[in-house]
Order: C-alpha cells, then structure tokens, then sequence
C-alpha cells in the first residue's frame, strides 16, 4: 500500500458533479477495465480493495481513487503493470463499457441481493434516496455561492495585478520548473487530475500521500486565481515533450491549483500541505494601494466562499449519513458466500 498514490476520481462542484473518470489510466496501458455495478452495501468498495491487495501484495506502484462523497470508500483503483482499471459505475458516475468484451466487463454484484426480502422496504428506500437528494442539491446551492463570491474575488485582484511584473515572474517560474529536463516523451499529453475535493468530512487534500522530489511553491493572496501562471508550467511541460498533470479545483470550476510534471519529480503548488525547495511570491506582484482600494470587499468575499464551503461539506455530511441509512436495507440482504464467489472468478481470470 505505501506505493499507491491517491487521487479522487471526481467531486461535487457548484455545477453538479465533475469527473475525471475518463482519465483513470492512460489508453495505452489499458488491457482490461471491470465495471462494478449494484446499489449502496453491496460491497464495491471492499471488491475492489481485494483486487487490489492480491495484485499489488509486493507494493506494485498503483493509484487508489476515493469516493468525495465517502473518503472512506474507493471509486476506482488502477493496477499499471497488470493494465487493470476497475471501478465504481454507478451514479453520479455512471460507466459503461466502450470496448465491450474485448476489454471491459460489467459485474453486477446487484445480483447477489436477495431482491424479494428487500422489495417490502422500498417506501423506506424512496423517502431516503428523495431526501439523500435534496441534501445533495442543497451542497450544490453552497457551493454556487462560494464560487460566486470566489470569483468576484479574483476578478477584483485580477484588475489590480502589475501585469509586466507578473510576466516576469512567470517565464522566471517556467525556467526554474524545467530545468533539469532531459528529454521528450513519446507521447506528451495533459491529465486532469483531482487532489483536493470538498467532503462530508470538510475540504481534504489528498497531496501529502506522494510527495514528489520537487516542490515549487506559489505564495498567493487568499482572493488569487494562480491558473495563469500553473497553466503557463504546464504548456511549457508539453511544448518540452513532457507530459503534465492539471490539478482541478472542483469547487471552483476552471481553476487549477497545482500542476504536476511527472518526468521531472515536480509539483508546482499553491497550497503549504508540503515542504518547498523554492518560492515564488505572486503577492509581488499586486500594488499596495490597489490592495487597501479593495481591502473591505475582499474579505468579505472570502469569508462568504470560506463559509458557502463549510455549509456544503455540512449538507453533504447529511446526504453520507441517509447514505449510511440506505446501506442498511442492502447489506443484510446480500448473499456474501456468492460475493465472494465472484471476487475469486474475477481474481483467477486475472
């Protein structure tokens, strides 16, 4: 396990859900793809935790993908060197096969429910999926409005920034990043990926799990927007020959808050979750005048997304516990003996 990364397959934002599903594993090392389908309890999670431990038992590098809704829970895990993606394929992310039977397969571990004990429950499993999506909706509307006053933030720091002195900064951040390239790939390409998601447990930041060799940290105002400059590391990373990874802030949809350059060990970043080798301070770069012009509405902009958050990990900490709840109709109707069953055909076939 201490060679796996974590990542969130996908998280809610303020316009519903945003996925990277279709980015798990790279095409090329894709050799077959399971797709788990059946209801809440019926053991997705732990499937795939078993898959994963009986393939990666000598600490084979792998990536476990958590649920944002359950950070608990897995959504995915991706096994490189057996070309094996299995993942969670139910709602809100719902995944069908594209290469069907030559390459992915749906088990269906609804199948081992006993579907007769369960049909006298189903008012209780309507009332709580209704109310599941309510909460849900209500974590939306949060977050809509943080990302609103987020974003009149950015747009007042944006007016106030020193563009000149922001340019330079930048190509001086592009050189200090890239040094030490030593050669293009055969097949560069830019990959969204999700570290940080707002949860039923708060904002977490799976970061800390693999720290690369080298972090280059990006000192922001709290209102600041640093997709510019991170998306300025990550052009120059491929027009190098070099893959790069775009780290997306669900909350605050085309935001970027890091950008990872694999080949090089590198991680540019804009949080403090790990030690730097080197800063660059943007705050340089915005006028004092122009900050103390802005001051008053820039900290109510920031409290106002600060607490828009924390009232949607609230609403979704209700929606995890009607999960929890519905969870309850399901596992005392499952037929383990026959789960099993069919995590040891899978395990054999692989």
């Amino acid at each position: 396990m201490s060679t796996a990364r974590s990542l969130f397959p996908g998280a809610m934002g303020p316009e519903g859900f945003i996925s990277c599903f279709d980015h798990l594993m790279p095409e090329a090392d894709l050799r077959r793809k399971i797709i788990l389908k059946g209801g809440p309890g019926v053991g997705k999670s732990t499937f795939m935790r078993r898959v994963h431990a009986a393939l990666c038992a000598e600490g084979q590098p792998s990536t476990l993908y958590f649920c944002s809704g359950d950070p608990d829970s897995l959504d995915a895990v991706a096994i490189p060197h057996a070309g094996l993606l299995i993942l969670d394929g139910t709602a809100p992310h719902v995944v069908d096969p594209a290469i069907p039977g030559a390459r992915d397969s749906i088990i269906n571990l609804g199948e081992c429910l006993d579907e007769a004990a369960m049909r006298p429950r189903l008012p209780h499993i309507r009332s709580c999926m209704t109310d599941h999506a309510a909460c849900t909706r209500r974590a939306v509307a949060w977050m809509k409005s943080a990302c609103a006053a987020a974003r009149d933030n950015a747009a007042l720091i944006a007016s106030a920034m020193d563009a000149v002195k922001l340019a330079r900064l930048t190509k001086s951040l592009v050189s200090a990043a890239l040094c030490g390239h030593t050669g293009a790939e055969e097949s560069p390409a830019v990959r969204p990926v999700i570290t940080e998601a707002v949860t039923p447990k708060g904002e977490i930041s799976l970061l800390k799990g693999a720290a690369p060799a080298r972090v280059i940290r990006l000192v922001l105002h709290p209102a600041m927007d640093a997709t510019p400059v991170l998306r300025a590391v990550s052009r120059a990373a491929l027009d190098a020959g070099m893959s790069a990874e775009e780290h997306l802030c669900p909350a605050m949809p085309g935001r970027l808050l890091h950008v990872g350059v694999p080949a090089l060990g590198l991680l540019v970043t804009t949080g403090d979750a790990l030690p730097s080798e080197q800063t660059f301070d943007l705050q340089t770069c915005l006028p004092q005048a122009a900050l103390l012009r802005h001051e008053c509405a820039l900290e109510q902009g920031v409290a106002a997304a600060s607490l828009g958050l924390k009232r949607a990990s609230a609403s979704l900490a209700q929606a995890k516990q009607l999960h929890d709840e519905l969870e309850t109709f399901y596992v005392p109707n499952m037929d383990f003996a026959r789960w099993q069953e069919r995590l040891d055909g899978l395990l054999a076939s692989l």
